[in-house]
């Protein structure tokens, strides 16, 4: 009888251990908090203007559902301005959807997943979640994942866009006025393929078609396509990128863009490494034909992690300019178990040609430096403190493509955030 009920206890441990596999409940949050200077944000600060100071705020919480081949996920949250809304207003317009989306393992290799989702991909140079706003970046989409192999994978992403507003439309023209990065993004459609092998060695292509839509109905394709490669050997890696854009764009230009980028990884020591690089994303010159774009966009790129943390590139602006060659040192110091320090130096120069100025002399091609500074405290493993600081030291031809004709003489922006990322397992 004894033997009956253990055998009893452990076949009922085991359709339980076997249903807690496929049957689980997560839940996370994502809190955030940021107050800062701003002293020449992504433009120049014209003189005698005083400085702003600001806090924001992001209240997210994410429900992550499991039951054997379906994965359902939704997050929601709240992202204000501190004082934005009074303390006894009623009406919240700030609280919004993030995610929603159901994956379904149709096969061992084979998935779908449907909804509100984000997408990344690589180090997220065109298309990234952008964690770094708080709002952050989620497309609408159907995405098919296919792993082949264990070190290969291809994705196939789907999105059409429409809005509510009618009062455009026409009989035979269905209007869609939604812009991003500068353009008005009618549907879109990706491929993507990665690979990974030894040595943290990574190869990937990606392909993204986007069907444009002018503000007269008419639709235009814009390709982009690019490849990007990393490979880490004991104490160096090597880390390159190059995309090319082809096509129309949504004012009807004829589109022939290209992006470049590659930079060396030196590991130094455990504590600190060093990354030298530069990126070259083409623009137009002043004598370009009004007819021609010569300009790339990183279109849903986190641009923040690229051109300097004070985004005066490709962060809300300057799409469709004079383009951007970036030459930049990172550092990263870790000095002590739980805190680092990060230095990154760029120097900025336009791609294509200005013009002249006023006098008839030769617009430099120089934009001027930005120096960025950020400390980074782990407070155990839910908590993270971040202190930052920068510097942009522009020149003369800063000024006439932000349009600023008496700046300050020192740009800067100051900044302190904390996150707190809670997560657990309710079954």
């Amino acid at each position: 009888m004894k033997i009956r009920i253990l055998f009893i206890m452990a076949y009922m441990s085991l359709i339980c251990n076997s249903y807690a596999q496929v049957d689980s409940l997560k839940i996370n949050f994502d809190l955030r908090s940021k107050g800062e200077l701003d002293n020449g944000v992504k433009t120049l600060i014209p003189e005698k203007k005083l400085p702003e100071t600001m806090i924001y705020s992001r209240s997210r919480m994410g429900i992550d559902y499991y039951y054997d081949k379906l994965q359902v996920y939704f997050s929601a949250q709240d992202i204000r301005l501190w004082g934005e809304t009074g303390s006894n207003n009623g009406k919240n317009q700030l609280f919004t959807l993030s995610e929603a989306w159901a994956k379904y393992q149709l096969a061992p290799k084979f998935s779908l997943k449907v909804g509100r989702q984000e997408l990344s991909y690589d180090n997220e140079r065109l298309v990234g979640g952008l964690d770094w706003s708080m709002a952050s970046r989620r497309f609408d989409a159907l995405k098919a994942v296919w792993k082949p192999g264990a070190k290969s994978l291809i994705e196939v992403v789907g999105s059409y866009h429409n809005d509510a507003d009618k009062s455009n439309d026409s009989i035979r023209k269905t209007i869609y006025g939604i812009s991003d990065a500068g353009e008005t993004t009618k549907a879109m459609q990706l491929l993507y393929y990665q690979f990974k092998g030894e040595n943290k060695f990574q190869f990937s292509v990606i392909a993204m078609n986007n069907i444009l839509q002018n503000p007269s109905g008419k639709y235009y394709d814009m390709i982009t396509a690019g490849v990007n490669l990393k490979k880490h050997f004991n104490t160096i890696g090597f880390w390159a990128s190059g995309y090319y854009q082809a096509g129309e764009n949504t004012a009807g230009q004829t589109k022939a863009a290209y992006q470049f980028s590659g930079n060396i990884d030196f590991m130094m020591h455990p504590k600190f490494n060093a990354v030298l690089g530069t990126e070259w994303l083409s623009g137009k010159n002043y004598t370009t034909p009004k007819n021609k774009n010569w300009s790339f966009s990183p279109l849903y790129g986190t641009n923040h992690a690229f051109n300097g943390h004070m985004d005066y590139f490709f962060s809300g602006n300057y799409f469709n300019s004079f383009g951007l060659n970036d030459y930049y040192l990172k550092t990263n110091t870790k000095i002590a178990p739980n805190w680092s320090l990060i230095a990154n130096i760029h120097a900025f120069t336009t791609n294509g040609k200005l013009g002249k100025n006023a006098q008839g002399e030769n617009l430099s091609p120089y934009l001027g430096t930005e120096l960025d500074l950020l400390i980074v405290q782990k407070v155990g493993k839910m908590v993270t403190l971040n202190w930052g600081h920068s510097f942009m030291f522009a020149d003369k031809s800063m000024k006439f493509i932000k349009g600023v004709s008496n700046p300050q003489d020192i740009q800067f922006w100051s900044w302190i955030a904390i996150k707190v990322i809670p997560q657990f397992r309710v079954k």
